[in-house]
């Protein structure tokens, strides 16, 4: 039987370098076919059972549509409560309330997270954000990047440890044209939903196909 197998496989791999691929693409593409998905670790492991603010800001990079606070907010809890990252997550309903009180953007981060009663906050700091490279046109070509560091609020930073924040990969999406006058807030929750992902697993260990292997690493 695995002999069998064996001899399908390279079968596959000759008639794929048949069709037209060089060796080395063709040993490429055997092996993103078959290999098993490759296990990432965490960046970091949030300290359990601790109730965690994710604060999302944009004191230096101000955004141009305010709503993608929000969406990327409650997208990153829905992360957190789905792998068990976090005992508990606090709604953004209650970081807008504290920003409407006076002096929030006095206030540093861990005393942020203290006033709404969290225990760890994962600060995530906009850096670019467009849903459009211009208002006038129908095109839609969205772009978010930002960068996280995780603060404990009774003792400060808690990672990275040897840098200010992490980078986080930024999101392109494809130049879309639509005239819908609803497509920029379905396009900004996309681009929440997408990066919520990529930050949720700095702090989860994970698998992805090979092929993805080297992009998250």
């Amino acid at each position: 039987m695995m002999n069998a197998l064996r001899t399908g496989a390279w079968m596959v791999l000759a008639g794929a370098a048949a069709a037209g691929l060089g060796g080395c693409a063709a040993f490429s593409w055997f092996v993103a076919q078959f290999a098993p998905p490759q296990e990432v670790k965490a960046q970091f492991k949030l300290p359990k059972d601790k109730k965690v603010l994710v604060f999302v800001d944009d004191m230096l990079h101000e955004v141009n549509y305010a709503p993608i606070k929000g969406d990327l907010t409650e997208k990153l809890n829905s992360q957190l409560a789905e792998h068990k990252i976090a005992a508990n997550t606090i709604p953004y309903e209650q970081v807008q309330d504290l920003a409407a009180s006076g002096d929030f953007n006095r206030l540093a981060v861990k005393e942020v997270g203290e006033k709404l009663g969290a225990d760890v906050v994962i600060y995530v700091d906009i850096e670019r954000f467009s849903l459009k490279e211009n208002e006038a046109s129908p095109l839609w070509r969205g772009e978010l990047a930002c960068s996280v560091r995780v603060v404990d609020v009774k003792v400060g930073r808690l990672w990275p440890t040897d840098r200010e924040k992490h980078p986080v990969p930024a999101l392109e999406t494809p130049p879309t044209e639509n005239a819908s006058k609803t497509y920029g807030a379905a396009l900004s929750r996309l681009l929440a939903e997408k990066l919520a992902d990529r930050i949720a697993k700095l702090f989860y260990d994970h698998k992805v196909p090979v092929q993805s292997f080297d992009q998250e690493k």
